[in-house]
């Protein structure tokens, strides 16, 4: 049985500056939470949610200088 491949999503430009801002937004949110948190089994899923999120950054073609939230 053949595996499908998945392709890129179609999106306009603006579409993918609105995801990356939405990614920055929730990268913020995460640093914030690993700060104040100290409980160790919560602080490493939120690192891994984090690593998520920055790698998801890393992928989206960006062009202009992120917005704030």
């Amino acid at each position: 049985m053949a595996i499908p491949t998945m392709s890129a999503p179609q999106l306009k430009p603006e579409e993918w500056e609105l995801l990356g801002q939405l990614l920055e937004c929730k990268q913020r949110e995460l640093l914030a939470e690993l700060r104040h948190t100290t409980k160790r089994a919560f602080r490493e899923a939120l690192h891994e949610r984090l690593e998520q999120v920055e790698e998801l950054l890393r992928k989206i073609p960006r062009q202009e200088p992120p917005a704030e939230c």
